[in-house]
């Protein structure tokens, strides 16, 4: 159990944002897109139900990819989300952007299949060959 509400922000401070629930998950993503993202061997993201993160300040969005939708900060380049069509209502932020990011402890790892075999992580959490979160087969837009 987290204690609510979590607070981040981007490295400048022009974005904050407030997370009102506990995440539905916190996951390693060992996929290159989001390697390329950040310039990090591995990522962490929280996921949360959207309409439960209060926003303050104007994230920029980019399409990433097909349906996938990543946003960072205008001023710092901070990158913020991930948002994917296919999961709808449900928001990705970046782990260590939260005030309370020692309390976000990971539960999965994604894409372990795309993970820099020079980085170890010995822990007993699940592995999944891509997402962790069930996504309906179905084209992006």
């Amino acid at each position: 159990m987290v204690d609510l509400p979590l607070h981040g922000r981007c490295f400048c401070g022009a974005i904050r944002f407030e997370a009102k629930s506990e995440p539905l998950q916190v996951s390693w993503c060992h996929c290159r897109d989001c390697r390329r993202q950040t310039g990090a061997p591995a990522v962490v993201w929280a996921g949360f139900p959207g309409d439960l993160v209060a926003w303050h300040g104007a994230p920029k969005d980019r399409q990433s990819s097909p349906g996938v939708t990543r946003s960072f900060c205008p001023d710092c380049g901070t990158p913020l989300t991930y948002l994917d069509s296919r999961l709808p209502g449900e928001i990705y932020i970046h782990a260590g952007l939260f005030d309370e990011a020692d309390r976000l402890v990971p539960d999965r790892h994604a894409y372990v299949t795309a993970k820099l075999f020079w980085l170890h992580l010995d822990d007993t959490l699940a592995k999944y060959d891509d997402d962790t979160r069930h996504r309906p087969d179905v084209p992006h837009p």
